[in-house]
């Protein structure tokens, strides 16, 4: 989810209103090329141009800021619903993840176990063996051989315990049958699970390519003009996220953050400004939203995993008026799909969507779709 889409948008609006001629007429030189053949041999005769010409020219300016409002609520749509299957596709790969250790760890204590019946095995084998050379104890054999009633006393106590020993021999090695065979179903079961979350991993990255090729046949479908519209946009803001990143101090001198830690962790944050969007990104070589938080907060003693649902199991709530920086916001009320780190005076900075750059953007907690914020030990970062 691009969670700055109404701003982004409404940036773009201003942007267009204030530079409407200096970046516009470039792009639609093309179109006016025609009308300038048209205007030039009027204005050489001294004649006035017609202000149904310039209304015309201005007509086909608005057409295109239109077309390119319009591509752009799109494409943000796409956007939206390929971070939430991005998301999704993440939550899996930790769950799969997870199941496959546990998996690993039950084969392990299946063959520990298989080892020890073997032990106990032989120890009956032996047991057994040693019973049928001996022949047939009884009790009428003990009181014939025994000297004195002390004796015989002594033969009956101990035949009395090698019994309770074959005893608790057989019924130690019947609860480890058992017990091997319970690990044998939750193997089964484990591996039956992991077979499925293999296939929902398949399932969700075809997913996740279709709606990036759709993404971009929308682009690819648009006047040449309207693309250009959006490409300058594009452009702009990662321009302007790689001056904020290169002012680093005075952005932080100007969120007047008082405390060392949440300094600390903020300028972390803000090295990365401008890193490109990449879904499954958990590096500086491009993040998808969950990936940033995750790289930042372990540089502050912090392990998180790489899905925004857990993380915000995993952090204390915060209430919206509470906020400090260095605090996780999230977007997805019940089962969030987005997040990113507040940083200070209303703004946090996020890794948005597919197209964009990691940025700053404002905070509105009274976005519906804002499903809250959760604070985490954080710890100085260590040199």
């Amino acid at each position: 989810m691009d969670c700055s889409n109404a701003d982004m948008v409404g940036y773009s609006m201003k942007v267009f209103n204030e530079r409407q001629f200096r970046l516009i007429i470039r792009l639609a030189v093309s179109t006016l090329a025609g009308l300038l053949i048209a205007i030039l041999p009027a204005a050489a005769s001294g004649q006035t141009v017609p202000l149904a010409m310039e209304a015309e020219t201005r007509a086909h300016l608005d057409n295109l800021q239109t077309q390119a409002d319009a591509l752009k609520k799109e494409v943000d749509a796409l956007g939206s619903e390929l971070e939430i299957v991005v998301e999704r596709h993440n939550g899996t790969r930790i769950e799969l993840e997870t199941l496959t250790k546990e998996l690993a760890d039950s084969r392990a204590r299946l063959e520990s176990m298989r080892m020890e019946q073997y032990a106990q095995e032989k120890i009956l084998t032996d047991r057994l063996k040693s019973i049928y050379k001996a022949g047939d104890i009884n009790f009428l054999s003990i009181l014939l051989s025994s000297n004195s009633f002390s004796d015989l006393m002594g033969q009956a106590r101990y035949m009395a315990k090698i019994s309770e020993q074959d005893i608790k021999l057989e019924t130690e090695y019947r609860a480890r049958t058992d017990e091997m065979a319970a690990v044998t179903d939750e193997i089964d079961r484990q591996r039956a699970l992991q077979l499925r979350l293999e296939k929902a991993l398949a399932q969700q990255e075809e997913q996740i390519e279709a709606k990036i090729d759709e993404r971009q046949q929308k682009l690819d479908s648009v006047d040449a003009q309207v693309r250009e519209i959006l490409d300058r946009e594009a452009e702009r803001q990662r321009a302007e996220q790689a001056r904020l990143r290169a002012e680093q101090e005075a952005l932080l001198s100007e969120l007047q953050i008082t405390d060392a830690i949440q300094a600390q962790v903020v300028q972390t944050a803000l090295q990365y400004l401008g890193v490109p969007y990449v879904w499954g990104g958990e590096s500086p070589a491009g993040f998808d939203c969950s990936g940033l938080t995750l790289y930042v907060f372990a540089q502050h003693g912090v392990n998180l995993p790489h899905y925004a649902a857990s993380q915000y199991k995993l952090g204390a709530p915060v209430p919206d008026n509470q906020l400090q920086a260095g605090d996780l916001v999230f977007w997805g009320p019940g089962h969030p799909h987005h997040v990113g780190m507040y940083i200070g005076n209303g703004k946090y900075i996020e890794a948005p969507t597919f197209g964009e750059v990691v940025k700053i953007s404002k905070l509105n907690v009274n976005d519906a779709n804002y499903a809250g914020a959760r604070r985490y030990p954080l710890r100085a970062k260590s040199v």
